[in-house]
């Protein structure tokens, strides 16, 4: 882990966190172009994303922490509209949309799957939303299944809301992440009980803040490109027992019990068993 000679001073209002294992060299010229320039970098390289998020986090120095993946583009503007909310003391994180391009969904089975859901999909993940959130779009929300929506990976259900103002949201995207510095240290940092693909953690340290009183904020106009491939580590994705063990930890924490959670596990676990299955069936 190493702090960028990006421009920043001694006491920079954003620390921008990039998780890599290798030479993050697109992202850097990306925020070397950013209209807001008041921030430092750290490149969080050490193994395990928890281990290395918490080393960041003990030598950050901005007031504002944002995580970021290396396989993003960032638009120049995109730090200055992701900071914009935290003018407001009770927001302690805000997020926007990670789009994914048309011919990239194929790299991750659930962004392709949810570009056109069925109807067993669409009934799964209807719930009755607070406004602005819908059933035909909710970015950054958790479904009553449990479920994350996949929504602010399509760039074409953004018409309606582009111009909107930031608005209240149930979670922080992954790769789009920012948060109060001092609030993710009160609660502990991130907790290394999420092993494994690591699902769940962010969002276990933002509902430990939320119930401290405070809320998130969802900025369309915070707009990065995920730019997603095939990486070393792909397979770990299919870790069934590891990802449905962290998604188990955070809702007991957290989420009051909805039934169909028992549903989405069953299709989930299913899921994973097939994947197993497929492996071996093409192994021999």
């Amino acid at each position: 882990m190493e702090n960028s000679k990006l421009p920043n001073g001694n006491n920079p209002y954003a620390t921008v966190v990039i998780c890599t294992m290798g030479e993050p060299k697109r992202v850097l010229e990306c925020l070397n172009a950013q209209t807001f320039r008041d921030f430092e970098v750290i490149v969080a390289s050490e193994k395990g994303i928890v281990n290395a998020l918490n080393l960041a986090l003990g030598r950050a120095r901005g007031e504002i922490t944002i995580r970021i993946d290396d396989d993003v583009y960032l638009p120049p503007r995109w730090l200055e509209e992701l900071i914009k909310p935290f003018s407001d003391p009770c927001v302690a994180g805000a997020t926007g949309p990670t789009f994914v391009p048309r011919e990239l969904r194929q790299h991750r089975d659930s962004i392709r799957i949810w570009e056109n859901p069925n109807r067993f999909l669409k009934w799964m993940t209807k719930t009755n939303f607070r406004p602005p959130y819908s059933n035909e779009l909710a970015p950054a929300a958790i479904y009553d299944c449990g479920m994350v929506s996949y929504d602010s990976n399509y760039e074409e259900r953004f018409y309606e809301i582009k111009t909107m103002p930031c608005f209240q949201c149930d979670h922080l995207e992954g790769t789009n992440w920012a948060m109060r510095t001092k609030l993710i240290r009160e609660v502990g940092g991130f907790n290394p009980a999420f092993d494994g693909v690591c699902e769940w953690f962010d969002t276990d340290v933002e509902f430990k803040i939320k119930k401290l009183g405070y809320v998130l904020r969802y900025c369309p106009k915070a707009y990065l490109w995920h730019l997603l491939e095939f990486s070393p580590n792909y397979n770990e994705r299919f870790d069934g027992v590891g990802r449905i063990k962290n998604w188990i930890r955070f809702h007991r924490r957290h989420s009051k019990f909805h039934w169909k959670m028992v549903v989405y596990l069953m299709v989930w676990g299913g899921y994973f068993i097939t994947r197993r299955f497929k492996k071996l069936f093409f192994q021999y």
